[in-house]
């Protein structure tokens, strides 16, 4: 929560669309996947690698009697998705971000209004379902026919991403804003194609850690962190052939029993086995161990390997 509101405020300094990409990443993972599925806890640590515990567990100390799952992270831990009212959908108000109009940095199923400088009010109604598919259609509705800049967020992890304005295709720039300047009139619609292709995040040597995660790689749809858990697949993480980074094409699979993961990916190992991955909110949710740093042979050579860009 601390690091989305310190990423907030450098998102409104400098208008980088990449600093987006981070509070959508924390969100959608770290954020979501802080809170169990009944909604009764929220943990103190969230790790990478390991198991996910409820803050009272970890921070017993701050129990209290008729309250013992009161504490500062399930009171703080809300907070995440209260505060997308303050980034998915921005206005100018002084900084550089959208000193044209508007700048939309969420993407997913709902329904956005802002008022702009002058008055005028636009809704934007979005149908997906995002992140499960890159697919985003965007209605426009306005009073009347209103000229102003809308900003869309192309995330720098989306190589092929494909636009349209009322059918006609905008050639879109990855990791920047997509400016799209021009008079709108009730129910122009825009289509937005991001690339889910799953990519791949190099794992480094960290001190802190007792091996470090060199020669591993943690796999991503769109920005969703993919993990390995052990109740969707047959074979034991110990056991687990690695991906080949030159064929990682994954087939969405379906999961009845609860908690219904997110999103569910079946990939084909290098023994021509099935590795489930599932999305990272989910992992661990039942206590079991997860990881998210899998061995991925060709890593270090793919195209599909993330960098983010420096700054």
């Amino acid at each position: 929560m601390a690091w989305i509101a310190l990423s907030l405020d450098m998102l409104r300094l400098t208008g980088d669309s990449t600093v987006a990409d981070e509070i959508e990443l924390a969100t959608f993972n770290a954020g979501i996947g802080g809170q169990s599925p009944s909604g009764r806890w929220w943990t103190y640590n969230t790790p990478m690698e390991g198991e996910k515990k409820a803050a009272a567990h970890d921070i017993n100390f701050q129990c209290r009697p008729g309250s013992p799952e009161l504490n500062c992270c399930s009171v703080n831990g809300p907070r995440i998705l209260g505060m997308l009212s303050e980034w998915c959908l921005m206005t100018a108000g002084g900084a550089p971000l959208a000193a044209e109009g508007l700048a939309l940095n969420y993407y997913g199923p709902c329904e956005l209004s802002a008022q702009l400088p002058g008055g005028a009010a636009v809704m934007l109604r979005q149908e997906t379902d995002y992140p499960r598919s890159g697919v985003i259609r965007i209605r426009v509705s306005v009073e009347r026919p209103l000229r102003f800049g809308l900003r869309l967020r192309i995330p720098a992890w989306s190589a092929q991403t494909q636009v349209r304005v009322n059918g006609r295709r905008v050639p879109a720039q990855q990791s920047a804003y997509l400016a799209l300047n021009r008079t709108w009139k009730d129910g122009d619609r825009i289509e937005l194609s991001l690339d889910m292709s799953p990519h791949l995040w190099l794992g480094e040597a960290v001190r802190r850690l007792r091996e470090g995660v060199r020669g591993k790689a943690s796999v991503y749809h769109g920005p969703v962190l993919l993990a390995y858990d052990p109740r969707f697949n047959e074979v034991s993480f110990e056991q687990l052939a690695p991906l080949r980074a030159d064929d990682v094409r994954p087939q969405p699979l379906t999961w009845e029993q609860w908690p219904q993961p997110w999103l569910l990916l079946e990939f084909a190992g290098a023994d021509g086995k099935p590795v489930r991955l599932c999305d990272f909110a989910t992992a661990g949710m039942t206590g079991t161990a997860y990881h998210t740093w899998l061995r991925v042979d060709g890593a270090d050579s793919s195209r599909q390997c993330f960098r983010p860009p420096s700054h």
